[in-house]
């Protein structure tokens, strides 16, 4: 029964954060980087079969996900915490 609960939590949690990344609007700019995020790619069969979507597409997603400035802070924070040497 617990295991019944916890997938049930975990795919309500999983699906919002789905659906909040569809409906929050992607930014163009990040201050915080100080650089231009990756844009929406523009489908075509060519860029379908050279893998070249999947990668633009990828960069768009990481680049837009919900909530990325606060993740990004806890990745900071983690790294200052555990004395992580940045190059």
């Amino acid at each position: 029964m617990k295991n019944k609960i916890f997938f049930i939590v975990f795919m309500v949690v999983w699906l919002t954060l789905i659906v909040l990344n569809f409906i929050v609007k992607s930014e163009a700019f990040s201050e915080q980087e100080n650089r231009y995020l990756a844009s929406f790619p523009k489908f075509t069969l060519e860029k379908l079969f050279d893998g070249t979507y999947q990668e633009d597409l990828d960069n768009y997603i990481n680049d837009h996900f919900i909530f990325r400035n606060i993740w990004i802070k806890i990745k900071s924070g983690v790294e200052i915490l555990l004395r992580k040497n940045r190059k």
